[in-house]
């Protein structure tokens, strides 16, 4: 049975992510970026438009943006006591994610935590200006989204019952304290920025429960984050020389997120999650990027290796932790057989 296309999503999609872009490119922010990260999460993961329920969306990544910055400030001269308290977060916000809707959930307030201490560590930032530049823009997301959710509002859909919750064991808070706390020793110990936007598919990687599940995500970030780089120097080399014409920026960057928010909005299950991850995989290196006097087509070929590398890394790193973990569980079952 063929799924409906859903109009309202894609232009709700579309709108939304197409105008926060342009904010961000032409209200002269220091870091634009924070204006296509936060719309594409925001609004492929929404499912409760009301006031409260997009703030409470937010609020969990303001919280964690504001406590960083505390922490960077307070110790600005202990870089191993700030990752030392970013494990002790790490930890208990997995340790919370009981349900797949708070794993996916992880994204904005580990990757804002992260981002605001590995820019402290660079030392030429003003951390103070960029949290008010992640406020500004979450509040810019937010009343954006709420326009275009009363232009083509959502589907009343029953609440149904929220699935059980399922403990976190001590070995998946463990992997996930792991992988991620070794992801941000290693930007906090090296001068590559931009790598830092790999954390996004190193968060959703590091919360699985199962290795088939880890793998699966690995493989699905791999297409659409990978290809989305791809598909962004297409859009580069296509919009050479006119970037700097907002009218036809404007039209050309809505023509290519409307295709992805069509694919979006005409699948299901699987399908929909590998798109809206393909256009974080797109927008990301557009708006990171593409400036008036820049093509940004090396910067996206570099993000796209980067990326490589970092998956490459997580199966290289997952293989190793599930294997010691079958290891110990068939040597358990043969001594208790013993």
């Amino acid at each position: 049975m063929n799924q409906a296309t859903d109009w309202n999503q894609i232009l709700r999609i579309t709108g939304t992510v197409t105008l926060c872009m342009l904010l961000g490119r032409y209200l002269d922010f220091t870091s634009p970026v924070y204006l296509a990260l936060f719309p594409v999460l925001a609004v492929t993961k929404a499912r409760d438009y009301s006031w409260a329920g997009l703030v409470s969306q937010f609020r969990p990544a303001l919280l964690a943006s504001f406590a960083a910055l505390i922490t960077v400030e307070l110790f600005s001269d202990h870089p191993y006591v700030v990752w030392a308290l970013s494990l002790l977060l790490f930890d208990q916000l997995r340790k919370r994610a009981t349900q797949p809707a708070r794993i996916g959930a992880l994204i904005m307030p580990v990757f804002n935590w992260v981002i605001v201490v590995v820019f402290a560590q660079g030392g030429s930032f003003d951390m103070v200006n960029r949290f008010k530049e992640i406020l500004l823009s979450m509040i810019i997301t937010l009343v954006v989204m709420k326009l275009f959710a009363m232009l083509f509002p959502p589907p009343h859909t029953p609440k149904g019952a929220p699935p059980p919750e399922k403990p976190v064991s001590y070995r998946q808070r463990m992997n996930f304290v792991v992988l991620l706390g070794l992801g941000q020793r290693f930007l906090m110990m090296v001068d590559m920025l931009s790598a830092t936007f790999c954390m996004v598919p190193l968060i959703l990687a590091a919360a699985q429960v199962s290795q088939d599940s880890y793998l699966k995500v690995l493989r699905v970030r791999f297409i659409a984050q990978v290809g989305g780089c791809a598909l962004a120097m297409i859009f580069m080399v296509l919009l050479l020389g006119h970037q700097t014409m907002l009218p036809f920026y404007g039209l050309a960057l809505g023509l290519l997120i409307l295709a992805i928010a069509y694919q979006i909005g005409s699948t299901q299950g699987p399908d929909k999650d590998l798109h809206g991850d393909a256009l974080l995989g797109v927008t990301l290196p557009i708006q990171l990027y593409v400036g008036p006097n820049q093509f940004g087509l090396v910067d996206t070929l570099q993000r796209g290796w980067q990326l490589t590398l970092v998956l490459l890394l997580l199966l290289t790193l997952g293989n190793l932790l599930y294997h010691q973990r079958h290891h110990e569980q068939n040597h358990h079952r043969h001594s208790g057989a013993g």
